[in-house]
């Protein structure tokens, strides 16, 4: 009788390297448990997407997807229209998704053991996706899709290597304050717009980003609801004094932010750069839309 087949992906990058080795003990503790891994590593970064799709072709039971949350968006964007169950390592610097689906990011053979046996139990839930529509693209995302301020730190911070996580974006909003401005827009939600200038608007499917800043901290993955928070134009002074409020979500009760929710987020405005789950999706405007359950992963919670 066969047994029941994983694809195990790792970024060659991630946790500065430190991927393929737990993607390495990853696999023996899930053939111990009973199911056959493969582990694939691509030689380089730009080898992941076509490394994805082969391992797609081949049939597996499911595609686990070891890194951070760059690694899983890029994973994902695969997984979501092949309509394959999905499994998340956590492997990288943040590990938002992870995070906010609740699965253990210090025992990684731990969650290598509960994907299979969960797997050969058929346990698995229903995840909800962002399905983001910029010009003729579309983009899928687990976490939260941000324009103004905090993409303006991404693309600082993407652009160094030398901290990790959180120190790294910390470092890089307050490099970013002392030139960022702030933008005009326009937001639809569920056909109801509103308008203004707007330090930041941060779209949630998941709650957090940036290594456990709670910016949309009553996003759930499972409501079939999209959580946004809109942070008005504020001084610095302001912007520094509430920033370490975002740790425990509780910026959301300051004056100048607002949360709305909705399935259809639209957002328009000229000059912001658009960050899905971390990753450069380009310049607005972009339509973003709850898929409900449009995810079949295979259940990590413990």
């Amino acid at each position: 009788m066969s047994r029941t087949r994983l694809v195990l992906i790792a970024n060659p990058i991630a946790g500065g390297g430190r991927a393929r080795g737990i993607a390495e003990r990853a696999q023996d503790a899930m053939n111990d448990e009973g199911v056959d891994v493969e582990l694939i590593v691509p030689a380089d970064l730009g080898l992941m997407r076509e490394s994805i799709v082969e391992a797609i072709e081949t049939g597996p039971a499911g595609i686990i997807a070891c890194g951070g949350d760059g690694t899983v968006h890029l994973v994902l964007q695969e997984v979501a229209p092949a309509a394959i169950p999905m499994a998340i390592i956590p492997a990288g610097t943040g590990n938002d998704i992870a995070r906010s689906l609740g699965i253990a990011l210090k025992d990684k053979d731990g969650v290598a053991r509960g994907i299979a046996r969960s797997l050969l139990a058929g346990r698995s839930r229903a995840i909800d996706l962002t399905c983001i529509e910029h010009g003729a693209r579309q983009v899928w995302s687990l976490g939260v899709t941000s324009m103004g301020l905090d993409s303006a730190v991404n693309e600082r911070a993407n652009r160094t290597r030398r901290f990790n996580g959180t120190t790294r974006y910390v470092l890089a909003l307050l490099a970013e304050m002392r030139t960022f401005r702030t933008y005009e827009y326009v937001v639809t939600v569920d056909g109801e717009s509103m308008d203004g200038p707007a330090t930041l608007i941060a779209i949630g499917n998941g709650s957090s980003y940036g290594g456990g800043m709670q910016i949309c901290p009553t996003a759930s993955m499972t409501d079939g609801i999209l959580d946004i928070t809109w942070v008005d134009r504020a001084s610095r002074t302001t912007i520094l004094r509430v920033f370490p409020r975002i740790f425990s979500g509780s910026h959301v009760k300051h004056p100048a932010v607002r949360v709305l929710q909705g399935r259809t987020v639209t957002v328009q405005a000229k000059g912001p750069v658009v960050y899905a789950d971390g990753e450069r999706v380009g310049d607005l405007p972009i339509v973003a839309t709850v898929v409900n359950g449009g995810l079949r992963m295979i259940d990590q919670r413990t």
